[in-house]
């Protein structure tokens, strides 16, 4: 009796600290996938503070892993693998649980492997974001989009959801698209990264403007020096003679009509924004216009250009043509609309050959607006926006084609107009 006594004692007190051994490994475990998941998270982090290099990268996930795991009082080593062309950061992290009742032949310890790879998105250093999925969210055909300070991004998971053809070029500090790209290999500058997670829309908690009641009702400037006052624009605002015309501080908001630009019109904006909402409340300026525009520096919209009504229908088009517009200060912000920077396409989503198509209104606006002769042929190169300290451009699909350079600075302490701030959060992303 004594020796099954002892004997059975020995076996429950060994199940029991077995219990116990066990319990302490996924408690390591669980503790040691926290430190790899939150190590890889900072190192990715440094890539939107514009401290990118490999090696520091590297090191700030090292040491969180190294001192987490220290004031976890966990027998571990972490290994940092940094991807600069995905933005990606590997954390692995081979920890030890050493054994108190069971030992597993002349080992004491039981090896516990864990590891976690983030990428960095881009929202706080980004200049276009197209949300859109499909064929071509972001396109750019025989133009340019030069951002060597920001990114470019398509959330699009289509192959050809990124695409640069004929003369196109697209150069950034990153260019990434949720699925692929179509383009030759000159036309990016750098590579594009493929697979990149989803940027969601950063202005999507940015309350909209009160709509209510008209100001005015199917406004028509007339030729000569105008300055507009804000309110709402019942028919939208068209400006079809070669007039002179100023939006002083405040918001204009365009309710069932289009800001309408043709004949050599040219719009100033200082401290001021645009609201679309309702039936044909779009963009549209010809080739003929120019603009000179700059965001509120404070209120509601501060930081905004142009804010389009979310429940407007998807892709409705807007066109920036003006060969005029050295300043965009601000954002433009379209995201249920496609926004073509140049002329509208003849040819497909993008291609326009100016030899086959006498220059027509917008589709939407055919009765509103006059039409206008021949585009010059062939269509001199332009830059865009190349006199504004920052332009940050987020639609659901957007186009450059006809000769022109978009060019998105990101000298965002260089304007009294700040971008907004939603725009700047971290939004670095667990991948796996």
């Amino acid at each position: 009796m004594p020796l099954m006594f002892v004997l059975l004692f020995g076996g429950l007190m060994l199940a029991a600290g077995g219990a116990i051994d066990v319990a302490n490994i996924m408690r390591v475990r669980s503790n040691v996938q926290n430190i790899a998941d939150s190590a890889a998270l900072a190192g990715a982090a440094q890539f939107r503070l514009g401290n990118s290099e490999t090696n520091v990268v590297r090191q700030v996930a090292l040491s969180f892993a190294d001192s987490a795991l220290s004031s976890a009082n966990i027998d571990g080593t972490p290994t940092v693998t940094v991807n600069e062309a995905e933005r990606s950061v590997k954390v692995a992290v081979a920890a030890r649980v050493h054994m108190q009742f069971v030992r597993l032949g002349a080992n004491s310890a039981y090896g516990v492997n864990s590891n976690a790879i983030a990428r960095a998105g881009s929202s706080s250093v980004i200049c276009l974001l197209a949300l859109g999925d499909g064929s071509t969210s972001l396109g750019v055909g025989n133009g340019k989009v030069t951002a060597s300070k920001c990114n470019t991004h398509s959330n699009s998971k289509a192959s050809d959801g990124l695409v640069v053809e004929g003369l196109g070029t697209i150069s950034a500090k990153v260019i990434c698209t949720g699925g692929g790209y179509v383009g030759a290999q000159n036309a990016f500058d750098p590579a594009p990264a493929t697979d990149c997670p989803e940027v969601s829309d950063p202005l999507a908690s940015r309350a909209a403007p009160n709509d209510a009641k008209c100001d005015f009702t199917d406004f028509k400037v007339d030729i000569g020096l105008q300055t507009l006052r804000p309110g709402v624009y019942c028919g939208g605002l068209i400006i079809d003679k070669p007039s002179r015309v100023r939006l002083m501080h405040g918001t204009y908001v365009m309710k069932d009509g289009p800001l309408a630009l043709s004949n050599g019109a040219l719009l100033n904006m200082v401290d001021a924004s645009v609201y679309l909402t309702g039936n044909n409340a779009v963009i549209y300026t010809d080739y003929t216009t120019s603009l000179d525009l700059s965001a509120p520096v404070a209120g509601p919209l501060a930081g905004i250009l142009f804010f389009e009504d979310r429940n407007a229908p998807a892709d409705r088009l807007h066109q920036i043509g003006s060969r005029i517009a050295p300043q965009l200060l601000g954002t433009i912000y379209l995201p249920r609309g496609k926004l073509v920077v140049g002329q509208l396409p003849t040819d497909g989503v993008l291609g326009f050959d100016c030899k086959l198509q006498a220059l027509q209104s917008h589709p939407l606006l055919a009765n509103l607006l006059p039409k206008v002769g021949l585009l010059p042929c062939p269509l001199p190169p332009i830059n865009i926006s190349l006199q504004s300290a920052w332009t940050l451009i987020v639609a659901r699909h957007v186009a450059i084609n006809g000769g022109v350079n978009l060019v998105l600075n990101a000298n965002y302490d260089a304007a009294p107009v700040a971008p907004p701030s939603e725009a700047m959060k971290n939004s670095t992303i667990l991948v796996h």
